[in-house]
């Protein structure tokens, strides 16, 4: 059997998010620019003879008051050591926990000062074509502590890491395996007598590179990173209360991955801390749940499976099978559903539910469904090719040509159907893993994929790792890092832009409203570029992605920038399209006609390593 390795989650695992550039943000006042900005921004006009306030988006005049609630209302008993934190406070009487650094230190510049800005009309924060319009330097008042882990020099970050994870394709094979149930503050220094993993490094460099380059108002970011051992939904709870007493934290990126990673989130933000964190998908009731305080990248569960199920209602149903084969070539298509129902899961679990909505919806009919646990977002979920060879036999049975698989990694069932000659299509939804260039090669002979899987992924077309723009902008503060592990910290480089985005269009009376009224003026603009996906905020809506593109697998093309054939091919070029917006036809033909199998490879996620 094939094993699945994975950096990040271990033995059978594949890694994730290689994502890529958020937010395009109208935010500058810049005199100069001001004229080109749209007028419903109302951005204050300074006299030229006063010391200017760069602000992208006026100061709320209401301060944000965090919930006053105590640990209580986590679920949580109390205990020693974290007990007598206020909502407001960091540590036992609201002082300072000990060994967290509060001040600066002065080789991370940024906090007050020219910033470097690039190209024109307007001039950006950074070179990413989604940063903010610049705000080159600001020498006003920024009020000082206007939240809860926000002070006149500093916001606290909280980044929040599984622990006792093994990085198999780290450069240093001694030091793969990240730490556990260990917090470490960012603005010390680390111990020269102790090997720092390389995460805690790859974290210390874009601290420094994201002060570098954004507007903080005189404020410093200052990183903690939390590797946790929770992997049960009290332990995440109990995570949650401890980090708020121990860092109390502005806000918090969250990138764990094994399994109710929401109680943490619910966790912090009912204690009034913010998250930016996303690993897969979110329901959407997750965020309205608590408004402005949940922020995502990527798109919630719902608006995924939106663009997910108009592509198959658009050009799957009642259409013929057209890249199935054997018995099945060019038969009317029958539907099978193959998903998770696994509890720990509840993102994917939920997109399976609106998938089976949706098909019926657009009379579809869903003929048979197979369902496989553990799962499995960034680990190969399989380990039952006895039931994975059932169930493929059971859609062979019955004649099902088009396999939906609404995300979430196993390994066996491409296994099992190939192994028996069955040879369906599968339409799959690319949920950061699957839409990677390597967990679809789970199956040893890749002839079960290959010309027969699209993926309709959210992702946006990638050129090889040296040209990423997380990579080259990593690149500015860190040349020692070996490109293996910088393959696996590039993923936090959305979830951060969009952190350090949002500060700097909340201008400098910083906290959730001002950071909800800076996204929410966000125009609705599609970029129309395969590289720039459309990034904008609706009413009561807190996720930034809102376009998807398909692709098709090939098993013999290769992704630029590696050496291993196999790879996701942009079909239309990698052409975005919003919902609903999918053009007609099969699912062999783009807007410009058949597919061709000249479509360029994506290089997103080429560096995850299997043993197939």
């Amino acid at each position: 059997m094939a094993e699945v390795v994975d950096a990040r989650s271990g033995s059978g695992a594949s890694d994730t998010t290689r994502r890529f550039a958020p937010l395009l943000v109208i935010a500058v006042a810049l005199a100069i620019v001001l004229a080109v900005l749209p007028s419903a921004l109302n951005l204050p006009q300074s006299n030229p003879t006063q010391t200017l306030e760069y602000a992208p988006v006026p100061p709320d005049q209401n301060s944000d008051t965090p919930p006053d609630g105590n640990f209580s209302s986590l679920g949580l008993g109390s205990s020693s050591g974290i007990n007598g934190a206020g909502a407001r406070g960091r540590g036992p009487g609201g002082g300072q926990p000990p060994g967290l650094a509060t001040q600066p230190k002065p080789s991370d510049a940024g906090t007050e000062g020219e910033f470097h800005c690039v190209g024109t009309n307007p001039t950006r924060q950074t070179e990413d074509p989604l940063a903010p319009p610049c705000v080159p330097f600001f020498l006003g008042d920024n009020h000082g502590a206007t939240y809860q882990g926000v002070t006149g020099s500093e916001v606290r970050l909280l980044v929040y890491l599984d622990g006792a994870v093994d990085y198999i394709g780290a450069s240093n094979s001694g030091n793969r395996i990240a730490p556990s149930n260990k917090l470490i503050d960012l603005a010390q220094e680390p111990d020269p007598n102790v090997p720092e993993h390389f995460t805690t490094q790859a974290l210390r460099s874009w601290q420094r590179y994201f002060n570098l380059r954004f507007q903080h108002y005189r404020r410093r970011v200052h990183f903690f990173v939390f590797y946790s051992a929770a992997r049960t939904s009290d332990a995440r709870r109990a995570d949650a209360a401890q980090m708020f007493h121990d860092v109390n934290p502005f806000a918090v990126i969250s990138l764990a991955t094994e399994g109710y990673e929401d109680d943490f989130l619910r966790g912090m933000a009912r204690k009034g801390v913010l998250n930016f964190g996303s690993f897969g998908s979110r329901p959407a009731s997750l965020f309205q749940a608590f408004p402005k305080m949940m922020w995502s990248y990527l798109p919630s569960v719902e608006q995924q499976a939106e663009s997910y199920v108009s592509y198959v209602c658009t050009k799957v149903v009642g259409r013929k099978a057209v890249l199935a084969g054997a018995e099945l070539a060019g038969a009317d298509r029958k539907i099978g559903l193959l998903h998770t129902d696994d509890e720990k899961q509840q993102g994917l679990v939920k997109f399976a539910q609106v998938v089976r909505d949706g098909v019926k919806a657009c009379h579809g009919t869903i003929e048979d469904e197979a369902t496989f646990h553990p799962c499995c977002v960034a680990q190969n979920g399989g380990g039952d090719p006895q039931g994975a060879g059932t169930a493929m036999a059971e859609f062979r049975s019955k004649g099902i040509t088009t396999i939906l698989w609404p995300g979430g990694i196993n390994g066996d069932f491409g296994k099992a159907a190939s192994g028996m000659g069955y040879q369906p299509e599968w339409i799959v939804a690319g949920d950061g893993t699957l839409d990677a260039n390597y967990p679809i090669k789970l199956s040893q002979n890749t002839s079960a994929f290959d010309g027969r899987a699209i993926v309709i992924t959210s992702q946006s077309l990638q050129p090889s790792l040296h040209q990423q723009r997380c990579y080259q902008a990593f690149r500015e503060v860190d040349q020692s890092l070996q490109d293996p592990d910088l393959s696996y910290t590039c993923e936090y480089y959305t979830d951060l832009f969009q952190f350090f985005t949002g500060v700097q269009v909340a201008g400098p009376r910083l906290g959730p409203s001002s950071i909800d009224k800076g996204f929410h003026e966000i125009p609705q603009h599609y970029s129309g570029k395969p590289d720039v996906p459309a990034c904008f905020y609706k009413v009561d809506d807190y996720t930034c992605v809102k376009d998807a593109q398909a692709e098709i697998w090939s098993a013999s093309k290769v992704p630029p920038g590696d050496g291993k054939a196999g790879c996701w091919q942009a079909i239309d070029g990698g052409k975005r399209y919003a919902p609903n917006a999918w053009p007609p036809g099969n699912i062999n033909m783009g807007a410009d006609g058949p597919i061709t199998g000249n479509e360029p490879c994506n290089a997103y996620d080429t560096r995850v390593r299997f043993n197939t």
